[in-house]
């Protein structure tokens, strides 16, 4: 019996992939940091698993195994580094910030520089690959480098996917309870919300095409070797095998999702680890009354926060019991409080995980609410553009976040935030109820990934997982064709049971009416 056990586990094991070594392109040239991050689990897992791996991006991710070779095509400085001030962006409103004709044209700059650079064609005319791996959010424009090397591909979105890109594997996403990443509605809408959420769906659509796609595919077909001769872009979406979202139903709001298109949210995540010793006395000191841990990502610097908002977070955290950790670009400030360390980095799982942390401030990002569930830590989210309304908003619903207005923030109101957040146990109650949900999986995200990576490998792109709604423009998705026969048909049958009745009534009530006529004395 036992060993009859151990083969079937061998064999099982072997099945999942061990037995084979692929060669896989993970296409990121154009990743933020942030988005790196939630890629470089994967990639060091299908390294460690002998896969040869070969990572296009802008940061060189330390740690990894040896078969995973990195090519950085542009650096960090060259995709954001004269991005808009993210207040001012705030101010401007999460849509126009979006499809502003500066950041549009900042990014498709970006995009050029990487088709222009020489090392870029090293490898797509020396290399062979047998998977393509593209974070799709803002790598558009080099979307035309998948079929040319005849390879599956699996497309990787950093966030929940929005309909327009979960549509070319034939998953609409009903707005009639799926909620756009740039409204703050939740998946229970009032009519007029779903009304707005439907047009704005609608409308992203039509943007994304006009702003976005057709100025990508322009791109690739202009620098690419044969680029006249490439499919558009509708046309690669369609045939890529998987879809991975960055999304987990715990967290996000739950949505219909097809076979081939997979959560693994929060494959990043991961136990702590021991602090830096200066780190870790100044958080295990705190006692306990605890820490706060306050850090608004990595694309916010310092030099954008203004001045009046410095003042105000200095001027509470100084009145607070519990010590302040900031992430903050320099490591010095005139009127710090003794109560407050500044960091230029800080691990941020590793100060999460740590059993002093009473709160953690951000901007609410989606790898930092993520990684505040997992670590089961209350959030005071301050969204400042893109998803993180929608993410702090759910937050909210969730029951361990609340959310304050960063452009309206006053001291009484941060003060107030804070204080109800750290004395009501409620919202830490619940964020340990929630860490421990979306802990219990049949396996963790990072294993998911993995699995369907291989699965895609060993079965020559999973054919058989599509859709036939891939194929099926918006009015035979929705049926409209069908009910637009079927309304025509009922409007006939009304009108030819109207004009019988009519005629029967003339038959009838006409004749009585003559009849009457007839009969009356003068």
């Amino acid at each position: 019996m036992a060993s009859s056990i151990i083969f079937q586990a061998v064999f099982l094991f072997s099945l999942l992939g061990t037995c084979f070594s692929a060669r896989i392109l993970f296409l990121l040239p154009l990743a933020t940091r942030s988005h790196v991050h939630v890629f470089e689990p994967l990639m060091k897992a299908l390294g460690e698993r002998g896969h040869e791996i070969t990572n296009l991006s802008p940061i060189i991710s330390s740690n990894m195994p040896p078969t995973v070779k990195q090519i950085q095509l542009i650096t960090v400085e060259d995709l954001i580094g004269s991005m808009p001030d993210p207040f001012e962006q705030r101010r401007r409103g999460t849509i126009r910030a979006m499809f502003n004709s500066s950041t549009i044209e900042h990014m498709n700059k970006a995009c050029i520089k990487v088709l222009e650079t020489p090392r870029f064609y090293e490898v797509l005319e020396k290399e062979k690959f047998d998977l393509i791996i593209v974070d799709i959010f803002i790598n558009y424009c080099v979307l035309g480098v998948i079929p040319m090397f005849n390879a599956p591909s699996i497309l990787v979105t950093t966030m929940s996917a929005p309909s327009s890109l979960s549509t070319a594997f034939g998953n609409r996403l009903p707005p009639s309870f799926v909620p756009s990443s740039l409204l703050k509605y939740t998946d229970e809408m009032t009519f007029l919300e779903r009304m707005t959420n439907t047009l704005l769906d609608t409308a992203m659509g039509l943007m994304m095409v006009s702003l976005f796609l057709s100025k990508s595919e322009a791109m690739y077909k202009e620098y690419l070797p044969n680029g006249k001769n490439l499919p558009g872009i509708d046309e690669i979406q369609g045939n890529a095998s998987m879809l991975f979202m960055n999304s987990h139903f715990t967290l996000n709001y739950p949505r219909p999702l097809l076979p081939d298109v997979i959560e693994v949210g929060g494959m990043h995540t991961k136990p702590p680890k021991k602090l830096p010793k200066d780190l870790d006395d100044f958080l295990s000191k705190s006692g306990k009354d605890g820490f706060i841990f306050f850090s608004l990502g990595s694309i916010v610097k310092a030099k954008n926060m203004p001045e009046e908002h410095r003042k105000i977070f200095l001027n509470v955290f100084s009145r607070l019991k519990q010590r302040v950790i900031w992430k903050w670009e320099t490591e010095t400030m005139p009127d710090l409080p003794p109560n407050v360390k500044l960091s230029k980095w800080l691990p941020q799982q590793d100060v999460l995980g740590h059993p002093n942390i009473r709160l953690f401030m951000t901007h609410g990002g989606l790898l930092s609410t993520q990684e505040s569930v997992y670590h089961g830590v209350p959030v005071l989210g301050m969204p400042l553009f893109a998803d993180q309304d929608l993410n702090v908003r759910q937050a909210e619903r969730g029951g361990y976040a609340k959310m304050i207005e960063i452009l309206d923030i006053t001291e009484e109101k941060l003060e107030s935030a804070i204080l109800e957040l750290l004395n009501d146990p409620a919202y830490a109650k619940k964020a340990k109820e929630l860490s421990t949900l979306v802990k219990d999986l049949p396996q963790t995200p990072l294993d998911k990934a993995v699995y369907w990576t291989e699965y895609v490998l060993r079965h020559k792109g999973a054919p058989h997982l599509r859709s036939a709604a891939r194929d099926l423009n918006f009015f035979q998705y929705y049926v409209l064709d069908v009910a637009a026969v079927l309304l025509g048909a009922l409007a006939l049958v009304i009108y030819l049971i109207s004009c019988c009745c009519k005629s029967i009534y003339r038959r009838t009530c006409g004749k009585k009416a003559t009849k009457h006529v007839h009969f009356k004395k003068e």
